[in-house]
């Protein structure tokens, strides 16, 4: 019975809580299904083609991050206002969930955003700083900087070790 008993006791720990976050923000509250959402997002501003997409190089998380430490508070309150007003958006638009929209869908829903077709003002600040940050977080990936715009630290030629002539 005691043993049992324990089980009950530390087997809520052992489960995973699907509605917390994968990430430990300190400013922003973002729940499990919020960064879903956030994923699916990014995916659809920067879809995998030939080169990946936002998913494969966790744009969303760049993005929540960046949002974390580096928008104002005031700034911060409207992103998490605007990720709200997102979701009413798209369900007073089709009805459903943007997770649960096809890719037509999708891309009709953020057309009307970039218009500004009666779009609330967090929302179109929310929608804006995470196009803006899902650009941003592949431009600075590993893969961009490797793949597509070779990034060189120094141009030209570095000698690290070169005998000095002397000069009188």
């Amino acid at each position: 019975m005691a043993i049992i008993s324990a089980g009950a006791v530390f087997l809520p720990s052992c489960v995973p809580d699907e509605k917390k976050s994968s990430l430990s923000l300190k400013h922003i509250k973002i729940g499990g299904k919020d960064e879903a959402f956030l994923a699916e997002l990014s995916e659809a501003i920067l879809p995998k083609t030939a080169t990946p997409g936002s998913k494969d190089l966790s744009a969303h998380a760049f993005a929540l991050m960046m949002v974390d430490d580096c928008f104002s508070p005031e700034n911060q309150d409207k992103f998490t206002k605007g990720l709200t007003g997102f979701h009413e958006f798209t369900e007073k638009k089709f009805d459903k969930a943007f997770i649960k929209c096809n890719p037509s869908e999708k891309m009709e829903l953020l057309k009307s955003i970039e218009e500004k077709k009666d779009i609330p003002e967090n929302t179109a600040f929310f929608y804006n700083s995470m196009k803006r940050l899902t650009i941003q977080a592949f431009t600075t990936s590993e893969y961009y900087l490797t793949k597509v715009q070779v990034y060189k630290l120094a141009p030209g030629k570095f000698y690290g070790c070169v005998p000095v002539n002397k000069t009188s």
